[in-house]
């Protein structure tokens, strides 16, 4: 049994090996003989290789609508004469070497016995995203129907559809599909809104609070190198995806990312606090690096003169058990990465998220924990700064810690619920 799985990512982001993990191990429980081929991002294929060779996986080329399009000669021309009109360097991609890409990925369409979709957000209307967003989203189900290959998407979030174009194109998907599964209660309504048959859409949590973190002969070694005790720090994860978000997106994006993380370390630092910068994005791009936002955000901390010695920045590129052991013995979590927030909340550390989507509230809200989640496009840097402060200490006085604790057994139990439904629909669609 061949299953082609899209959209996720098996280096760089953390949260793309969590998910394909927490695929594998669980499918592979209800499937001994299922195969697994991962198709990547083309164009960081030296690092995804590495790491898939690290996880055990195997992987393809990937291609969308969009990039496919690209390659047409009208196009290229169009370019050409574009990028020479307004005097900037000639466009000169190698034609064959894209068409060979897309050459690979449709002979794993053809020789797969299904399709799963596990891109971790898509259908994204809320102008955040460029114009081709419907289009390249809804491209991995053309391809299956291409080759007519069975297609399911897998946990996601999906939404808001405020854009038209991405909204006619998740409408034309969702239509076409046997469930939707939904990653989280505002998400499922945002699909139940646009489809025709609103009961094909399930909520649930994300599927990588099922993964486990390394164990403590690693983790303890590790917190003994960088001299800090377990559940002594703080985690601070920002993020290059906020950081880099386009001027149009209102709030604390850009450098005021790197301010609001200023002032929430400063506030944490009076406090003789240690804190533990942990990158949740690695990549040779430094503009995509966590790692490069966390080095700002200590040469700002440097120029108050304040201790180096209370805080830590992980450097090494570590797997995605281990960061999850670094979420798992902290005191408590300041993140901007979704998948740092998974780790946080499924090993029941107290977390705070500056996030910029739906799917940080609506994970937090199966834990009882969403007045715990700020949105960076609603607010400036001090006000971050000042909430943060807040909710560390409401931790404190009420029982949060409890409520998460409590709810993460029904939460397991309703993750499983969602891979039963995709054994039910594997074992339904291919003979």
């Amino acid at each position: 049994m061949k299953l082609l799985v899209t959209g996720l990512c098996i280096s760089r982001n953390l949260g793309g090996p969590a998910m394909a993990l927490t695929l594998v191990n669980e499918l592979k429980k209800r499937l001994p003989q299922a195969d697994f081929l991962f198709a990547i991002d083309p164009n960081s294929f030296r690092q995804e290789k590495q790491w898939a060779d690290y996880y055990g996986f195997k992987i393809v080329r990937g291609d969308t609508i969009v990039s496919h399009m690209n390659q047409k000669q009208p196009v290229r021309l169009a370019k050409i004469v574009y990028r020479f009109i307004k005097k900037k360097r000639p466009y000169s991609t190698d034609i064959s070497n894209d068409l060979k890409i897309h050459q690979e990925f449709m002979q794993a369409y053809r020789e797969c016995d299904a399709v799963i979709n596990m891109m971790g957000i898509s259908y994204v209307g809320d102008g955040v995203r460029g114009l081709s967003e419907g289009l390249i989203s809804y491209s991995n189900l053309y391809y299956a129907k291409k080759w007519r290959k069975p297609f399911t998407h897998f946990i996601q979030s999906f939404g808001p559809f405020d854009d038209w174009k991405v909204r006619f194109f998740a409408r034309k998907d969702f239509d076409q599909v046997d469930f939707v599964p939904a990653r989280g209660k505002q998400s499922a309504k945002y699909c139940r809104d646009i489809v025709k048959h609103p009961e094909k859409v399930f909520d649930f949590p994300d599927a990588a609070i099922l993964l486990e973190p390394a164990g403590d002969e690693w983790v303890f070694p590790y917190l003994d190198k960088l001299q800090i005790a377990s559940k002594s720090y703080t985690i601070l994860s920002p993020s290059s995806v906020i950081f880099n978000m386009r001027s149009t997106v209102c709030g604390s994006i850009g450098e005021e990312h790197v301010k609001s993380f200023y002032l929430v370390a400063k506030k944490l630092l009076s406090e003789q606090k240690t804190i533990l910068f942990l990158p949740h994005m690695y990549s040779e791009n430094k503009q995509e690096c966590d790692r490069e936002i966390c080095y700002k955000v200590i040469s700002m901390l440097r120029e108050d003169c304040a201790n180096v010695n209370s805080y830590k920045v992980v450097k090494e590129d570590i797997d995605v058990w281990q960061a999850k052991a670094l979420i798992a013995h902290a005191e408590n979590a300041v993140v901007s990465r979704y998948h740092a927030l998974v780790a946080a909340i499924s090993t029941g550390v107290p977390v705070i998220t500056i996030g910029w989507n739906i799917k940080y509230y609506d994970l937090m809200s199966y834990y009882g924990i969403e007045k715990m989640s700020i949105d960076t496009r609603d607010n400036n840097p001090e006000q971050i700064s000042n909430k943060v402060y807040k909710m560390l200490n409401e931790y404190k006085t009420n029982n949060y810690i409890k409520i998460m604790k409590n709810n993460h057994n029904e939460n397991v139990k309703k993750v499983q619920t969602a891979f039963d439904i995709l054994e039910k629909w594997i074992k339904s669609h291919v003979r």
